[in-house]
This record gives C-alpha cells, structure tokens and sequence, in this order.
C-alpha cells in the first residue's frame, strides 16, 4: 500500500530555535498530543505537549531541553501495521516520516491510518472473526491455514492475538457463509473456540436440548 499520498505537511514543525513560549502557544492551536522538531529540514525528535506546559521558564528555547525529545519515526513505505504499531508504543496521534537522510518529510496522522486499515481486505464487512486457542507447543499457524482452506474458505488474515502461559490465543479473519464447519473443524483438531456466532450457539443448544430429550425418553 502506498502511503507517501497520506504525508501531510499542513502544520510547520517546531524548531530548535522555537521559545517555550512560543510552542506553548502554537500546541494550544495543534490537534495533536505530539510534534516534530526540525534542524535545518533535519529531523530531532518529537516534544509532547504534556511535557512542554510544565516547563516554567518560557524564554528558554528547545534547544536548550533537548532531554524532552523524544526519538520515533517512520519511513514512507512502513507497513500498515508497523504503523499502527507505532503509534501505539509511542502513546501518539502523529508520526514524523524521515527518508533516508533523516530529512523531514512531513507526518502521518493516526486516524488516517486507521481509515485506510479498515479499507484493507483483512476488515472487510461481510467478514467473520474467529477467537481460537490452542496449547502453544500444540499449534501452528500453517496447520490452522490448512484447516480453513480444506473447508474451502477463505482466509483473510490472522495473528497471535494473546499468550497466556502455555496458552496461545489465535484471532482469525475469514469469510464465509457457513461458519459452522470451520469452527467444527478446528474443534476436531482441539482448538478451542473462544468466540461463537448465534449459529453455532444454536447447534450446541439443539444439542443440549436432544440430550435432555433422550434422558427423558430413557426413563
């Protein structure tokens, strides 16, 4: 996916040379929890906005606060999820892009990627999430790929969404109009499934039910 159409540059970045003043006044305008410093087009850091308002000496420039900087970045051609990943770690609204050279090229914006991810195939609509969970040393993710694809369905994507202990959680994307197989599938293979939809729901209650019948027809 290209991402270089997404760069934005519609706010200046600060500069060593700002006062803290001055950038006190312009985060009160910015929409943003963070913002990139520059050098001479160069990249230095980011400064957040909850660490600028308690600096009491406004006069001082950020040149001379450089233990406020902090160092994240991204390339243009980052991938979705790195991205997101990203912004994430970092606890942030906005990501500077550098190239190469470490030269500033503007900055990525947190809800435009998170548009853009749900554009992907990965989140179509007419998807189905799976929650399944498997001993760890019990699992692979070739074998659930097999699993799906031999019930001839579609797999969009998949992650380890959770470790607990000997426990791996596994958070599937498929698409399909019977989810009934699949799920019945992985069961056979000792997946447990975390998450149902209100078929399946319903198979197991039917069954619930003919076992309750049957006791009271043994009687």
């Amino acid at each position: 996916m290209d991402f270089e159409q997404y760069i934005n540059n519609d706010y200046i970045p600060l500069t060593l040379n700002d006062t803290i003043s001055t950038v006190k006044k312009a985060f009160k305008d910015l929409p943003f929890t963070h913002f990139p410093i520059i050098n001479e087009e160069k990249f230095i850091g980011m400064l957040a906005q909850t660490d600028i308002m308690h600096v009491p000496k406004d006069e001082k420039k950020l040149g001379e606060i450089p233990h406020f900087f902090q160092n994240y970045y991204a390339k243009s051609e980052t991938n979705c999820l790195d991205l997101l990943s990203l912004f994430a770690k970092n606890d942030t609204d906005i990501l500077p892009i550098v190239d190469s050279q470490n030269n500033y090229l503007g900055y990525f914006e947190l809800d435009d990627i998170i548009r853009l991810f749900y554009k992907t195939p990965f989140l179509a609509p007419k998807a189905t999430t799976l929650i399944i969970e498997k001993s760890t040393q019990h699992f692979t993710m070739s074998e659930i790929a097999q699993i799906i694809e031999t019930n001839r369905i579609v797999l969009l994507g998949m992650y380890i969404s959770d470790i607990k202990e000997f426990i791996t959680q596994i958070t599937l994307r498929i698409e399909t109009e019977n989810i009934n197989e699949v799920i019945q599938s992985l069961r056979r293979y000792d997946y447990i499934v975390l998450s149902q939809n209100e078929n399946d729901l319903l198979i197991e209650q039917l069954k619930e039910r003919s076992l309750y019948l049957q006791k009271f027809y043994d009687l």
